[in-house]
């Protein structure tokens, strides 16, 4: 009888130890998705030391990991407009963060339109915007308590050479910030929290491209001209 209850002590300890286990190991897998199909304000939270990824409309994803527990609001309703892109954050801090997140295509009050060329600080040429992703963060921390987070966008054959750029409100203009590409996506190291996007460089290939369509539509234009007179002389 001894033997039998020590058997089923170790089974229950076993039990429990494997479903602890496996709580955690849900619980702090960053590729877990939850869709979120309704396409208004989405209440939030994650807990301290966790990662968790929402994805709105079957379209664009977010991702918030972080040391200390975040909650607030999503606004991603532009997600059918953004398409399948995936954003992540992850965040440092002392105390806990209150952290809201509007995601758009455009951001017609600041300017921010796809197609668009802008003079960018700390960049010696202009840069596009072609990403149609732009996001606004905004907290309930001062800018004197310390926050530390990177951006990331995932990283494609179109945006590859982009840079995280974000607008200051004060200066009225958009601030290039360093962006190297790790792991397939774009990342940026920040404690700015405020409008963020990524702006494209132009390149040669865009500019020849331009520059070929010119030509081309001057030869149609002059061959239709000789045409005309060559009937005419007939």
């Amino acid at each position: 009888m001894k033997k039998l209850n020590k058997i089923f002590i170790g089974i229950f300890t076993f039990a429990i130890f494997l479903s602890l286990f496996n709580v955690s190991t849900v619980l702090a897998t960053p590729d877990t998705q939850i869709p979120v199909s309704n396409p208004g304000l989405y209440q939030y939270q994650v807990q301290a030391n966790h990662s968790l990824t929402w994805q709105f409309q079957l379209q664009t994803r977010l991702t918030v990991q972080a040391n200390i527990s975040v909650q607030g609001y999503i606004n991603c309703s532009e997600a059918p407009k953004i398409g399948d892109k995936h954003f992540e954050i992850e965040l440092e801090a002392e105390n806990d963060l209150e952290m809201n997140m509007t995601c758009t295509e455009e951001q017609k009050e600041l300017g921010l339109l796809l197609g668009n060329r802008y003079q960018v600080r700390n960049q010696n040429r202009n840069l596009l915007y072609q990403e149609g992703f732009c996001i606004r963060i905004q907290t309930n921390k001062s800018g004197a308590e310390q926050i530390k987070a990177q951006l990331k966008i995932q990283a494609n054959n179109r945006n590859h050479e982009g840079t995280w750029a974000y607008y200051d409100e004060t200066e009225e203009e958009w601030v290039a910030v360093p962006t190297t590409e790790q792991g397939g996506y774009l990342v940026a190291e920040t404690n700015h929290f405020s409008t963020w996007t990524i702006l494209l460089p132009e390149t040669d290939d865009a500019i020849w491209g331009f520059v070929g369509i010119e030509v081309v539509f001057i030869g149609v234009v002059v061959l239709a001209v000789v045409l005309v007179v060559y009937r005419k002389r007939k």
